[in-house]
C-alpha cells in the first residue's frame, strides 16, 4: 500500500518521500505523502498512517481535508512537491503560510480574502515586520496561492471555489491593484561603472574581504548571468574546448528543477573567468569554506547584500544587480548580435523577451572590456 522513494534536493540533500496509494472498487483513489530526513522516520510514519486509515476507512473518503487551512495546505503541498520547485517560490510560499489569508479554509477563500490581502500586502503587515510590496510581488503571491488551491481541488478532491478566486484576480489586475513587473531599463554610464569597479578595487586590495566584487560585476555583465546562477556555476560543467557552459537549474515559469542549458562564453567572459581563477583570487574565496567546484563559492545573499550597500555609497540606489544582466544583454545588441545570437548567451526562454534589443541605439564612447581591465589594473 505503501512506498518510500529517495530523492535529492537542489542543494543535494537526500531526502525520502513516503507514499500511500489506495485504489478500492466504488471510491476515487486516495494519495498521501510526506517527506522526511532519515529513511527510518520515514518508515515509521508510513507504518503510522497506515494503522489510521485501516482504522479510520473515511479517511479515504477524503473528510480529514475539509477543515484544511491554506497554511495546513501549503505544508502539505511542500511534502507532496517541494522538490520541484526552485528556492524563490519555496520562501513565497513560507511567507505567505505566516500572513493572515492562510488561516481562511480552503473551501471557504472568496474575493473578500483575495481583496484583504492585497490591501494588506499594499500598506505593509507591522506584525512581521514587513513593508508595503509592490504589485508585482503581490500578483507573484496569488499566482502561488492559485498553485495551492488547484492542487487541493485536483489531487485531494476539496471544494475550492477556483472561479471566485480567478475572478478576483482578473478584477485586480484591471484595477492594476496587481500587476507585472515593468521591464527595467537601467543602464549604467561609464562614470557609475568605473566608481563601482574602483570602489571594490579598494575593498579588496586593501584585504577588506573575500569578495572580488569588481570581477563578480564584470562577469555578470559579460555572462549576462543572473546573481543566484553566478554562486551556483559549476567549473565541472564548463567545456573550455567549445566554450560552453551548463546552467543548472535555470529560472522557468514552469519550475526551475532539472532545467539544466548551456550558453555561449564569448572571448569578453573569458577572460572574466580566468582572472576569477587565479591562485590567490581562489584562495581569498575559498577560505569563507564554499565548494572548490564552484566558479564563484560564495554567498548570493552575502553578494546582494554587498552590491546593494555599495550602490547606496555611490549614490546609485535605483540599480539593481539583476541590471547587469540588461546591461550585458544590451552590449551585445550594441555589438551586432542577432536576436538568436543574443539569447545563445542569456538563455532568455522566448524570443519576445528580447525584443527590446532588436533596434538597440548604440551608445556613444561606452567603456569596452580593455577600458574596464585597465580600470582595475589588469591590462
Amino acid at each position: 500500500m505503501g512506498t518510500i522513494t529517495q530523492r535529492k534536493s537542489v542543494s543535494g540533500v537526500v531526502r525520502y518521500r513516503a507514499e500511500i496509494r489506495i485504489r478500492r472498487t466504488g471510491l476515487p483513489e486516495y494519495k498521501e505523502s510526506k517527506t522526511f530526513g532519515t529513511m527510518r522516520t520515514a518508515s515509521n510514519w508510513l507504518n503510522k498512517r497506515e494503522q489510521e486509515i485501516a482504522d479510520n476507512p473515511d479517511i479515504l473518503l477524503g473528510i480529514n481535508n475539509k477543515s484544511m487551512t491554506i497554511a495546513a495546505a501549503i505544508t502539505k503541498y511542500k511534502e507532496e512537491v517541494g522538490d520541484e520547485f526552485g528556492r524563490t517560490k519555496n520562501r513565497s510560499l513560507d511567507l505567505i503560510a505566516k500572513l493572515p489569508i492562510a488561516r481562511v479554509h480552503l473551501e471557504q477563500i472568496n474575493a473578500t480574502h483575495v481583496s484583504e490581502h492585497v490591501a494588506l500586502r499594499k500598506k505593509g503587515y507591522s506584525k512581521l515586520g514587513l513593508d508595503p510590496v509592490l504589485p508585482s510581488t503581490i500578483l507573484n503571491e496569488l499566482q502561488n496561492i492559485k498553485s495551492i488551491l488547484t492542487h487541493a481541488s485536483v489531487m485531494w478532491r476539496i471544494n475550492v471555489n477556483l472561479n471566485e478566486f480567478n475572478n478576483a484576480c482578473l478584477q485586480l489586475r484591471k484595477t492594476r491593484q496587481i500587476k507585472k513587473s515593468d521591464k527595467r531599463d537601467r543602464l549604467l554610464s561609464n562614470t557609475e561603472l568605473k566608481n563601482l569597479l574602483l570602489h571594490y578595487l579598494d575593498k579588496w586590495n586593501r584585504g577588506r574581504t573575500a569578495y572580488p566584487m569588481h570581477l563578480i560585476v564584470l562577469f555578470a555583465i559579460f555572462s549576462c548571468r543572473r546573481q543566484a546562477e553566478i554562486t551556483r556555476m559549476r567549473l565541472s560543467d564548463y567545456d573550455k574546448e567549445h566554450q560552453s557552459w551548463m546552467v543548472r537549474d535555470l529560472k522557468n515559469p514552469n519550475g526551475s528543477k532539472g532545467n539544466h542549458k548551456h550558453f555561449n562564453v564569448l572571448p569578453e567572459c573569458q577572460k572574466i573567468i580566468e582572472l576569477l581563477m587565479r591562485d590567490d583570487t581562489r584562495a581569498r574565496m575559498l577560505k569563507m569554506g564554499g565548494d572548490s567546484d564552484l566558479l564563484v563559492p560564495l554567498s548570493a545573499v552575502a553578494i546582494a547584500s554587498e552590491f546593494n550597500q555599495s550602490c547606496h555609497i555611490l549614490g546609485m540606489s535605483d540599480f539593481r544587480f539583476h541590471d547587469l544582466r540588461h546591461e550585458g544583454a544590451t552590449r551585445l545588441a550594441e555589438s551586432g548580435l542577432t536576436i538568436p545570437q543574443i539569447q545563445q548567451v542569456t538563455l532568455h526562454d522566448t524570443w519576445s523577451s528580447l525584443e527590446r534589443y532588436v533596434s538597440v541605439k548604440k551608445r556613444a564612447n561606452i567603456l569596452q572590456l580593455d577600458d574596464l581591465l585597465q580600470i582595475i589594473g589588469e591590462m
